[in-house]
């Protein structure tokens, strides 16, 4: 789950910069569709999936903890 974590946090940030990334990388620009778009849609989606693994995987060391 931690490398999970790890790549949804950086597949977040990559979707923060969609747009500048999108506009200065000519290869990218091939992509079709609306980048302010892909970036609202990614940021929501990785974002989503990282908070909810960080949430996971904090509980599992907050009973881990009171427990002892």
């Amino acid at each position: 789950m931690n490398k999970l974590y790890t790549i949804s946090v950086v597949l977040t940030a990559i979707s923060i910069f969609w747009p500048a990334l999108y506009g200065s990388i000519e290869y990218l620009r091939k992509i079709p569709g609306n980048p302010v778009l892909q970036a609202v849609l990614g940021t929501m989606i990785f974002g989503l999936i990282s908070y909810l693994i960080y949430e996971e995987n904090n509980s599992t060391t907050k009973e881990e903890l009171t427990a002892s």
